[in-house]
């Protein structure tokens, strides 16, 4: 049985697994379901060393993804879309959503769900000190990628505390 803190982590003390590469898989709580994608990690465990060495505590991190019907605070930063096959219409699930944000590669960021949607939420930024700052706009692409294909959209814009609507995206080569 885990070790659970009302930070989310859990901590299991009775594995006895050989060393080796494993996947972890994670189902949201049932009150949590609608929020949040299944997610997995895969990770390379460890044997636990023998006395007098140092412990590795084997940590594995994995992320709950919002899925597209989380519900988000009005004045969160938001971009929705809709990814399907360009050849039938049908969405594409699980898709891995990477985001390039101000130039900057931020890595993995989202999943599709199973009718095809997501949603990508802006870190916050710190407020302006000045009276006359703006409202920053990040500027932005997605790179989604499906087993044997890649697709990158063209860089888009939002401003902070708005939601911007990629509508339907078609994906070329499906």
């Amino acid at each position: 049985m885990p070790i659970v803190a009302r930070s989310g982590v859990y901590c299991f003390l009775d594995l006895n697994l050989a060393a080796g590469n494993y996947t972890v898989q994670v189902e949201p709580s049932k009150n949590d379901r609608s929020r949040y994608l299944d997610a997995e990690q895969e990770f390379p465990l460890v044997p636990v060393p023998t006395a007098a060495q140092p412990l590795n505590r084997n940590l594995v991190t994995v992320q709950l993804l919002p899925k597209s019907s989380y519900p988000f605070d009005a004045q969160a930063t938001l971009a929705r879309g809709r990814l399907i096959k360009a050849s039938d219409k049908t969405p594409i699930e699980n898709a891995q959503i990477f985001l390039t944000l101000d130039t900057v590669d931020k890595g993995l960021w989202q999943r599709t769900d199973e009718s095809g949607q997501f949603v990508i939420f802006f870190p916050r930024t710190e407020p302006g000190t000045e009276a006359a700052d703006t409202l920053k706009e990040f500027k932005f692409t997605l790179r989604f990628e499906i087993p044997g294909h890649s697709h990158t959209t063209s860089e888009q814009t939002v401003k902070e505390g708005t939601t911007n609507s990629l509508s339907t995206i078609e994906f070329p080569g499906t």
